[in-house]
């Protein structure tokens, strides 16, 4: 890490527990905090623990808190980096998926972190998808939870995805209608018994605008959609992970590409949908740290 990228960041490091951090405090690693400023926005962070590097990319609309669960599970034997993406939680500007691989890329920098293994959820698996295809060399592993259509994917019409068109539905009956909407659906439900998981959830959404929804903005950046054929070349090892409630299509994707891909597999975690994290969380971890452990050591993380 360069002088004058490690003086930003102790700018804004705290920290959260008795911690070793980039700027040199002598306690054991627990968790730090801090942000990086790109092109007048700024990047949120929290990390926590030592070794191979997982970092967590959160879903549309959410932030770093819905990976609470998973940060408390990994941090004793993974240095794990959850952020906010731009436009969400506590990172500023406007959501814009076409150049937040190069966000990805800075933070990683700024970290010291040579390559990683990403978990994206929903969105923030487009996220990882975009930057495994642009940066391969930097990517230790992929979790695509669950995996979104590549360009040219064959989604056959009778497995439409519902959520095509947010920004349109969002202009039209405003964003608190889109998330009445999302959670009628089967593959967001929640566990009656988990009030908390709602409670979650809107606490995470209560911080999103929805600006980049609402002023319709041409996407733009140097980040496309990968295609259906850039996927299936990609020999990085990758796990599609599906709740038993996920929507048809969703299922379709992570069991198609979880075939056609030369070195990735797929689990079903039961008890929950789109949120199985949430609703599962000791299954969800389970499955993930059986997969981290399958990966081929580093001499150096």
């Amino acid at each position: 890490m360069s002088n004058r990228k490690r003086f930003a960041m102790c700018q804004s490091v705290s920290i959260a527990l008795l911690a070793t951090s980039p700027c040199g405090v002598s306690a054991a690693a627990q968790a730090v905090s801090g942000t990086i400023t790109l092109n007048q926005t700024r990047i949120y962070y929290e990390t926590a623990g030592r070794g191979r590097a997982v970092v967590f990319i959160h879903g549309f609309a959410l932030n770093l808190r819905e990976w609470d669960d998973q940060v408390k599970a990994l941090s004793p034997d993974f240095r794990v980096v959850a952020y906010d993406r731009r436009g969400f939680g506590k990172s500023t500007g406007i959501a814009d998926i076409w150049t937040e691989p190069g966000d990805l890329k800075e933070l990683l920098d700024t970290l010291g972190v040579r390559s990683a293994v990403l978990v994206g959820h929903s969105g923030g698996a487009g996220v990882a998808m975009r930057f495994a295809v642009a940066h391969g060399d930097r990517v230790d592993a992929l979790v695509l939870y669950p995996g979104q259509p590549p360009q040219g994917f064959p989604i056959p019409p009778t497995e439409p995805n519902p959520l095509g068109r947010m920004g349109e539905f969002v202009r039209n009956y405003g964003l608190d209608s889109l998330f009445k909407f999302m959670m009628s659906l089967p593959q967001f439900r929640n566990p009656p018994n988990r009030p908390d998981i709602d409670e979650r959830i809107k606490a995470m959404t209560a911080t999103y605008s929805g600006r980049d929804l609402l002023e319709g903005r041409a996407t733009s950046g140097p980040y496309p959609p990968p295609t259906f054929e850039q996927m299936k070349a990609l020999r990085i090892p990758t796990l599609f992970v599906v709740g038993e409630w996920e929507a048809p299509y969703a299922r379709l994707v992570s069991d198609s590409m979880s075939r056609w891909m030369p070195d990735a597999r797929r689990v079903v975690i039961a008890g929950g949908g789109h949120g199985v994290h949430f609703a599962e969380a000791g299954r969800f971890n389970r499955a993930l740290l059986e997969f981290l452990r399958t990966l081929p050591s580093r001499s150096r993380w």
